[in-house]
């Protein structure tokens, strides 16, 4: 869409990080776990930054309290999903309403996967500046992963969404509106 092409991309995409689940399989608190020398939700919001991405909101739920020094110290908006225990739609929908009038898309990473690097991000806002699309999906190997990019075109949707399916079945009724751009990123 050309509002993306002529615009600053930092001013008009935000990165929705999902950080609000139990981490029950984990054993332990995701986002505050320890990757390297700095935790997982520190690395993801660091790389988001280096891509190009100056806006991001972080979904908390279950111990939101001690992820939020955290989230200050990483100058990171938070957006508290207080019904977290609904699932992780629920936790998209509170991303997606906590958005400014003023973006016009979204990427969407959930905190669990740190691995992708800001040259795959910034490869998937350069596709979208220069496409229509309203999803673009980045793939590796023809597999999508993360972090799709919405537009607003489907904010409304997701907002008034049940949530039956999930956000890949919302997106799927949109295929015919969705592109892939290739990346050299398997994380």
């Amino acid at each position: 869409m050309a509002e993306l092409a002529d615009r600053d991309p930092a001013a008009t995409i935000v990165a929705i990080v999902l950080a609000a689940g139990f981490s029950s399989r984990m054993g332990a608190f995701k986002p505050l776990l320890p990757f390297g020398e700095r935790t997982l939700v520190d690395h993801i919001v660091t790389n988001l930054r280096a891509a190009g991405v100056g806006r991001i909101h972080v979904v908390t739920g279950f111990q939101a309290d001690a992820l939020a020094p955290e989230l200050t110290r990483l100058g990171a908006t938070r957006a508290h999903n207080s019904d977290f225990a609904a699932g992780m739609f629920s936790s998209v929908r509170v991303g997606v309403a906590s958005l400014p009038r003023d973006i016009e898309a979204f990427l969407l990473a959930p905190v669990d996967v740190p691995l992708l690097r800001p040259s795959t991000m910034a490869r998937v806002l350069r596709a979208a500046a220069a496409r229509d699309s309203a999803i673009v999906y980045p793939t590796f190997r023809g597999k999508r992963g993360h972090p799709p990019l919405v537009r607003r075109s489907l904010f409304a949707e997701i907002l008034s969404s049940d949530g039956d399916g999930g956000l890949r079945t919302l997106l799927a009724r949109h295929e015919d509106e969705a592109s892939e751009v290739a990346v050299f990123d398997w994380g």
